[in-house]
């Protein structure tokens, strides 16, 4: 297949590392796309990327499948015109900054007949699939908390370049690392209902947060809290799930969702005890592994038309909760998690 990845920032060197090989060993043909001509030239010449410059040379190339990197607030408009353009679409997050944007981009894929995919890597890591496994199986009983910690280190750096902690291209800490961890949370629990959140700069200077505290209600009556923070020095020390229930706990934690920490279960089953056990894997950065296994599962669902394991529609709620902590940090006041959720500043 054509697989172009577009933007080529931090992950794209996660990318390099982890699976582009792969790709190229399965015959596939990798294009870049980046509009910074340097970039184009600094990368490995053994890859022999098809080099990319502009969109329209994109398009007229037939892509297959593009993979969208580039700055959060340029994802939607990127995405848009290669659906457009009957282009498979996979995207990092956040798919768009709000609801309206996302539904509008389901719908032109739908009637395109053509697949769009979003990274939430981590729901397809090993530890997050056991835990998935445990709720389904309800043993932790009715869940009763649902809380996560976000506490990494971004130094101000970070936040020097043209679009990172803007509210115009990407937003803070909520909507640029714990967006993940918001996505486990409900992929995990189901749906928030109403959210209370207070954010501000406790380090860094950029235009949006660096720190945001918030407290959650879901729809099945559980209750939970956010701590999410890139003020942490002098490295990322902890990004964890944590769920309490009638029968048990368990935390889910590493730098990337990746190990089981702790965990009390209603259960004697030893295989799956066992599975447990060994269900945490360590890893390098808050990246994880497992962005192979979503773009091997894309791959494999535009090949042979099935649903991609990650679909956009999956992730509204997500959006729709990223938004809604915006407005009660705007508002200071509770707000509702629904289609009505819209910041006044994120992509604005």
């Amino acid at each position: 297949m054509k697989i172009c990845i577009l933007g080529l920032g931090r992950v794209f060197q996660h990318y390099e590392k982890n699976f582009i090989h792969d790709l190229l060993i399965n015959n596939h043909k990798i294009y870049v796309f980046d509009s910074e001509v340097k970039k184009l030239d600094s990368l490995r010449k053994e890859y022999n990327y098809f080099k990319l410059s502009s969109i329209d040379q994109l398009i007229k190339e037939k892509i297959d499948i593009g993979i969208v990197s580039t700055p959060s607030g340029t994802h939607y408009e990127i995405a848009k015109l290669l659906l457009e353009n009957g282009i498979n679409v996979l995207t990092e997050k956040p798919p768009a900054m709000n609801e309206k944007e996302l539904k509008e981009l389901i719908n032109l894929a739908n009637n395109k007949y053509l697949k769009y995919g979003v990274i939430f890597q981590n729901r397809l890591n090993s530890s997050m699939q056991i835990a998935k496994e445990i709720i389904s199986r309800e043993l932790l009983g009715q869940i009763k908390v649902c809380s996560i910690k976000l506490h990494w280190c971004r130094e101000q750096e970070y936040y020097d370049d043209e679009w990172h902690g803007t509210w115009r291209q990407d937003g803070g800490v909520i909507n640029q690392q714990a967006i993940h961890h918001i996505d486990a949370m409900q992929w995990l629990n189901g749906p928030l209902l109403r959210v209370s959140a207070y954010s501000g700069n406790l380090i860094n200077n950029l235009e949006a947060e660096d720190t945001m505290i918030g407290l959650v209600k879901f729809k099945n009556e559980s209750l939970g809290t956010i701590e999410a923070t890139t003020a942490i020095r002098p490295k990322d020390k902890e990004a964890s799930i944590f769920l309490a229930g009638t029968k048990g706990y368990l935390k889910v934690g590493g730098i990337a969702l990746n190990l089981i920490e702790d965990f009390s279960l209603n259960c004697e089953d030893k295989l799956f005890l066992e599975r447990l056990n060994n269900a945490s894997k360590n890893v390098e950065t808050g990246y994880g592994t497992s962005h192979k296994r979503v773009i091997k599962d894309f791959i494999n669902a535009v090949t042979d038309n099935y649903e991609p394991c990650i679909t956009a529609t999956s992730t509204i709620n997500t959006v729709r909760a990223i938004n809604a902590l915006y407005m009660s940090c705007e508002s200071k006041q509770w707000a509702d998690v629904d289609e009505n959720s819209i910041s006044s500043y994120l992509g604005k």
